[in-house]
């Protein structure tokens, strides 16, 4: 059956997004309660005087970097879809999330219940991480490229705007205390077990085309393994140096986020309300703004020249945040979460979808793979080196530890040149061929 005109999507491919977008919204009310921000404010504010000062902030920098952290081991969801049916994985894997989850609401107002808080939420974007490597796939099999992020694009404003209305609502109990917090995530796991239950309804478009690409594709019996790994690295050196910058960049971009909610707590005396706003109402719910642009330009060019752009709008929010710290400016702060928000549109676009203009149909999961699992190894480091830059500054002298702040700011910068470097490199390149080939037709 036909996808339907360029750029349009067919009747058929309406019909399987008009399916996604319920179970997306519910589970997006369960993500948002362990999104980096919301979650590491929430261990800053909640656990205040429970534990040593040095736990909490280090607590923090956990939940912070738990979303890329999880990523770490991709290669076990990825062995364990291939070659499977997926729909049923991911109920499954919706499911375990939304329980762990809600695990949350059963920790005590202790030292034990900081780590009972911590494990559960890194359990659960473990947990999350698998829904996204297999759900890569089948968007892949389910959205023609020339749509692909148009559709996938109004999935993620549903969700982006559901995790907001979340994040939204753990601020309001942090601040109001009508309500315990964690309460919300009792609730929060009934919205995801919700959403999982109605995803069953789901299928994957020629899901024997994808099944036979794996088998006819994959690489012996391990699908996904350190083999694979090396051997993608190895032999694309383009999607090597794509890595090398994503690791640049997105190291800058993780750590970030910790840092502010220990200057925001610490230094600027910020509200939780007031935090929450800055890191996650806002940047979730202006994302949706600016998400028709971002998918609007990854539909037509290729994703280096897209993050070469993308890139540089990461950079203006840390430096607008960064400004907003050191000048305590509210009107800066502001700012830099609206940017923030129009950052984090456009990457998480090409997080999702990069690694499909360097892999063939058979080899993206393997090529996901691999960009999660480095995703994972940052996330594991970054956030917790942001937070030692940060009280190591504060023990050399008191109140100096918000110039930890040039770290991500030099880092994104770095990555956003290395993007552009290889734009630049693509486009030689490009020219180059061109020119053989009218040499050729010449002749």
């Amino acid at each position: 059956m036909p996808d339907g005109l360029p750029g349009k999507p067919s009747p058929l491919v309406e019909g399987i997004f008009r399916r996604e977008i319920l179970p997306w919204g519910l589970l997006g009310l369960t993500l948002g309660l362990v999104e980096g921000a919301t979650a590491a404010i929430l261990v800053k504010q909640h656990f205040a005087g429970a534990a040593s000062l040095v736990a909490v902030n280090l607590a923090v920098a956990l939940v912070s970097g738990a979303p890329a952290f999880s990523n770490v081991l991709s290669f076990v969801w990825a062995n364990l879809a291939h070659g499977r049916a997926r729909v049923q994985l991911l109920v499954a894997l919706q499911g375990s999330f939304a329980l762990l989850v809600g695990c949350v609401a059963l920790a005590s107002r202790a030292s034990a219940g900081l780590a009972v808080t911590v494990l559960a939420i890194i359990a659960a974007r473990v947990m999350w991480a698998g829904i996204l490597t297999v759900r890569a796939a089948v968007w892949t099999a389910n959205y023609p490229r020339n749509v692909l992020a148009r559709i996938t694009g109004r999935i993620v404003i549903v969700n982006a705007l559901t995790v907001g209305t979340s994040a939204a609502l753990v601020g309001i109990a942090l601040e109001a205390r009508v309500v315990d917090a964690r309460w919300l995530y009792g609730f929060g796991a009934l919205a995801g077990l919700a959403g999982a239950w109605l995803y069953r309804a789901m299928r994957v478009r020629r899901e024997f085309r994808l099944l036979a690409a794996e088998a006819a594709q994959g690489l012996g019996a391990e699908p996904f393994s350190l083999k694979v790994f090396t051997q993608i690295l190895r032999e694309d050196p383009a999607y090597r140096e794509y890595m090398l910058w994503m690791g640049v960049f997105g190291a800058g971009n993780l750590m970030l986020t910790a840092q502010l909610v220990l200057v925001f707590s610490e230094h600027l005396k910020l509200s939780s309300a007031l935090q929450i706003a800055l890191l996650s109402v806002i940047p979730l719910v202006t994302q949706p703004v600016f998400l028709p642009f971002w998918a609007r330009l990854f539909d037509g060019s290729h994703v280096v020249r897209y993050r070469s752009r993308q890139g540089w709008a990461l950079v203006a929010a840390t430096v607008v945040f960064t400004l907003g710290v050191f000048l305590q400016s509210l009107f800066l702060l502001w700012t830099g979460a609206v940017l923030l928000g129009a950052a984090q549109a456009g990457a998480n676009l090409g997080w999702n979808l990069g690694h499909n203009d360097f892999a063939s149909l058979g080899r993206a999961q393997q090529y996901m793979g691999v960009h999660v699992t480095l995703t994972g190894l940052r996330g594991g480091f970054a956030p917790p080196l942001g937070v030692l830059a940060y009280m190591g500054l504060e023990h050399v002298r008191s109140g100096s530890g918000e110039l930890s702040l040039v770290l991500p700011v030099a880092l994104t910068t770095a990555g956003a040149l290395g993007f552009t470097r290889m734009r630049t490199a693509l486009k030689r390149s490009a020219a180059g061929t061109g020119a053989r080939t009218g040499a050729t037709d010449q002749s």
